[in-house]
Parts: structure tokens; C-alpha cells; sequence
């Protein structure tokens, strides 16, 4: 795979960007997950260094190229990790607030480290609460943001690592339903076994089971 070429976003501010990006939001069972990465504004001056050659959305990543990119996002960062929220918070306040709640928690995350400038995320969110909680951060929602922005494609990858392992947990906790194998989305495999085990502790309920 040949590196891609990233819009110079983060150097549009005067000093570190949060980048957010979320995983989970369709599956049927399991957290959804959002995370973060914080670079230096220094880091956006050259280009990434060969460990992080690879960095794109998460989606186009196989499952073992995204396992390698993780330590050296961690190295590479002044700040990042993942922020989930559990099925019961799901089907408690909806998905959209979950996610919102979980972006919330990341930015305060990132802020205990770094003194951060803007917020980029992925996708279209009005995100009032997220803006009202930090109105002095720029927040800035970037349709396809996780192929066009580094820090998001970056965020995207541990998003989708760390809840990935989350659910290869719950596949120990909660046998039989193939977690570690499709992370709780709605594949055929997974909704014949919802429809031959019933649902799990970790299933949101609050999803409606289309056959």
C-alpha cells in the first residue's frame, strides 16, 4: 500500500488539534468507541515518519495492519486513546448523545496533557453540547474526514483496535456468538446466532433485529 496524501488541516491552527473518530455505531452489540490523537504542530511539517506510512481510514486497513500502527501512534502523539460507551449507556440516552458524551470525555482526556487549539471529527454532528462544554476550542466536522485529515485517520485506527479487543474479551465472557470474529455488526453469522441464543448481556436492546 502506497501512503496517502492528507489535507494540511492541523496546520491551520495555532497549536495542537484533537482529532475524533468513532467506531460502533451500527454493530448490535458491544461499546461504541471514540478515539482521539494529539500531534504536535511540528509533526505536520514533514512528512509522517515510515512507521506511520499507512495511516488512512481505518477501514481500509486489514485487521493486522491496523494492530501494527498502534504503538507507533502512541509514540508518535502528545495524547490519544479511546473512549467507549457501553451498550447500556446506548440503549439509555440513544446513540447520537452516547457518541457526543464519549467525544466530551476525549477532548477533557487530551486536555489533562496538552493545551489543544481545535477539535476535528469525522463526519456531520451538530455537537452543540461538545461546543458549549469548550467554547473556546474550534470544532470542526469533516465529512470523510478519516481519509482526508492524519489526526483522524489516526483516532479512526484506535478506535476501531481497542474496541476490536474489547469485544474479543466479551467473545470469552459471552461464547457462542463469534464476537472476536465480526466486533458485534450485523453480519448474517451474528443474527443467526442472536435468533439461536437470544440476545447477550452486551446486545443492544434498544436496536431493532431485522431478519
Amino acid at each position: 500500500m502506497k501512503p496517502i496524501e492528507f489535507e494540511p488541516r492541523e496546520r491551520a491552527f495555532f497549536g495542537p488539534v484533537i482529532g475524533l473518530d468513532e467506531a460502533g455505531r451500527g454493530c448490535l452489540a458491544g461499546p461504541v468507541s471514540i478515539g482521539y490523537t494529539v500531534f504536535s504542530p511540528e509533526f505536520f511539517h514533514s512528512s509522517p515518519p515510515p512507521d506511520l506510512a499507512l495511516v488512512r481510514d481505518s477501514k481500509r486497513l486489514s485487521r493486522n495492519r491496523r494492530e501494527v500502527l498502534v504503538e507507533p501512534i502512541r509514540k508518535a502523539s502528545l495524547a490519544c486513546g479511546a473512549v467507549m460507551a457501553s451498550s447500556r449507556k446506548i440503549d439509555s440516552v440513544g446513540i447520537n448523545p452516547a457518541i457526543e458524551d464519549c467525544m466530551i470525555q476525549s477532548v477533557i482526556r487530551a486536555m489533562r496533557i496538552v493545551k489543544p487549539a481545535a477539535v476535528l471529527v469525522d463526519g456531520n454532528y451538530a455537537l452543540k453540547r461538545l461546543r458549549n462544554e469548550f467554547p473556546d476550542l474550534a470544532v470542526h466536522c469533516i465529512v470523510g474526514g478519516d481519509n482526508l485529515v492524519f489526526s483522524i485517520a489516526a483516532a479512526s485506527i484506535l478506535a476501531k483496535v481497542l474496541r476490536d479487543r474489547r469485544m474479543e474479551r466479551f467473545d470469552r465472557y459471552y461464547p457462542g456468538y463469534d464476537f472476536s470474529q465480526h466486533a458485534g455488526y450485523g453480519t448474517a453469522i451474528h443474527r443467526s446466532k442472536i435468533h439461536e441464543l437470544g440476545l447477550s448481556a452486551v446486545h443492544r436492546k434498544s436496536y431493532r433485529l431485522k431478519s
